[in-house]
């Protein structure tokens, strides 16, 4: 993949997405859906076979700091994190993450990436509402989370 497919890539993101500027993604690095804020990071000069995308689930309360950091590791550990991504605390705003590295970009669909980037934010809407407001991990992460169109969006952590 290249700077230019990069662009359409995130341009067709938005439009799937329908986002009132389709030059955001490209432009900003970052979109919002639900209030939830999506970065992507590219460099093709560095690795033009992947894409690392970020997933804010938000300012973790210093009261329940160790809890949290204990169930994003239980989460990393349920997850299989070396496949579908990880969950951490971004070293630089020390918010709670999820971070995935997209492979072959070049094979992926706007449309799919549109649905998985709902499916993001929803976990993380979930996360907020759980997680970050008592410290507890609640499972199954998606079990409440449904997409405008009602759409199971749940996923088997086995």
């Amino acid at each position: 993949m290249n700077n230019d497919q990069y662009s359409t890539l995130c341009r067709n993101i938005c439009l799937a997405l329908d986002i009132p500027d389709p030059d955001s993604f490209s432009n900003e690095g970052s979109i919002f859906i639900d209030e939830i804020k999506i970065q992507l990071m590219f460099d093709d000069l560095l690795s033009d076979d992947c894409i690392l995308c970020v997933v804010d689930i938000g300012e973790i309360p210093e009261d329940i700091r160790t809890q949290v950091s204990e169930s994003l590791l239980k989460l990393n550990f349920l997850t299989g994190s070396k496949t579908v991504g990880a969950y951490a605390i971004d070293p630089l705003s020390q918010r709670a993450a999820f971070v995935v590295t997209l492979i072959h970009p070049d094979t992926l669909q706007a449309d799919d990436l549109a649905d998985l980037f709902r499916r993001y934010a929803h976990r993380s809407r979930y996360l907020q509402s759980t997680l970050l407001k008592s410290g507890e991990l609640i499972l199954p992460l998606d079990a409440h989370a449904k997409d405008p169109a009602e759409k199971d969006l749940s996923i088997d952590l086995a």
